[in-house]
């Protein structure tokens, strides 16, 4: 028999988008699947749409119960639940193609401790979808190089299960961008990280979500998420074998990518303050980072060009 797959799903007040999610996973080509539905104190519907799929397959799906507590807590909470021998998570806003996780266990036989695919991104306004590429498309000394420079979701991966159960891998709870500071030393430990060149799971980009909140102050929470990572690869006695890497990641998401989202925010000048502060202290010579050189030109211009005389020049351009 084929080694069973846990697929983690938390689920929060999602009825809209539920449905379609349960029925990409029950429509799985994969036949060894078990799928934690978790209920994070929905006060919706989702429970009642959730327990009618465990009716319908009891053999694959199960709905674990507990107190709000966010998307972490709820991870964490099935984690303990989790028979597979590889486990992977699926945002209940989201969904993936029929065959989806038959392709990642195709990889993940091959002896790999993470898989990561590519992934969709979709507009409920009807905008073009496009497509990110899960694994950073440029040639890298090793392959955890190649991983530390692309993305960091959680659930565009399929994980050997006992980074999970016995090396005790959780995500952090209360914070956002909790993905980051797992993500990150699951790579580092892993030596044999394979590629799903497919984009067969798809990311909803809808008003509400936490990824088009721009107005919160939980947008600061990336700079302690940053500092854990630091501490982790002092810890783990890699930080400086992986500097330039976590330069760059810090570039990444307090300069480009995520500077382009604090500029949509009204703290724009205090989020941009904390993060000069940031690369001042720990990366004061970020500019000459050998990374820089793979981003297009406009994000280089952009990197060159951003500070705080240009900053409401580039508030009005990114809105």
């Amino acid at each position: 028999m084929k080694p069973e797959i846990t697929v983690i799903v938390p689920v929060y007040n999602v009825e809209r988008y539920l449905d379609q999610c349960l029925d990409s996973l029950q429509r799985q080509t994969y036949p060894n699947l078990q799928v934690l539905i978790v209920n994070d104190g929905s006060t919706d519907r989702s429970p009642q749409i959730a327990w009618q799929r465990v009716q319908q397959r009891p053999d694959r799906f199960c709905l674990l119960q507990k107190p709000n507590g966010g998307l972490s807590d709820a991870r964490n909470f099935a984690i303990p639940y989790a028979t597979g021998e590889w486990i992977g998570f699926l945002d209940s806003d989201d969904y993936a193609d029929p065959d989806y996780y038959e392709k990642m266990a195709e990889q993940m036989a091959k002896g790999m401790d993470v898989v990561v695919s590519d992934i969709e991104y979709f507009y409920e306004d009807g905008r073009q979808p496009w497509r990110m590429q899960g694994l950073n498309p440029h040639a890298f000394s090793s392959v955890q190089r190649q991983a530390f420079l692309s993305p960091m979701f959680a659930w565009n991966k399929l994980y050997r299960a006992s980074l999970f159960t016995e090396q005790g891998f959780r995500y952090p709870t209360g914070t956002w961008y909790e993905d980051i500071p797992v993500t990150m030393p699951i790579f580092a430990l892993s030596s044999h990280i394979g590629y799903q060149k497919e984009a067969l799971i798809h990311y909803r980009q809808r008003p509400g979500s936490i990824m088009s909140e721009t107005a919160s102050q939980r947008l600061k929470e990336i700079f302690p998420v940053m500092r854990q990572v630091r501490d982790q690869f002092h810890q783990m006695g890699i930080e400086q074998k992986y500097a330039q890497e976590l330069e760059y990641l810090h570039i990444e998401h307090l300069r480009l990518y995520g500077m382009f989202r604090f500029l949509r925010s009204p703290l724009s000048r205090e989020l941009y303050a904390m993060s000069q502060q940031v690369m001042r202290e720990h990366y004061p010579h970020w500019h000459r980072n050998p990374y820089l050189r793979q981003l297009s030109w406009k994000n280089r211009v952009f990197l060159r060009t951003m500070n705080a005389a240009t900053l409401p020049l580039y508030r009005r351009l990114i809105r």
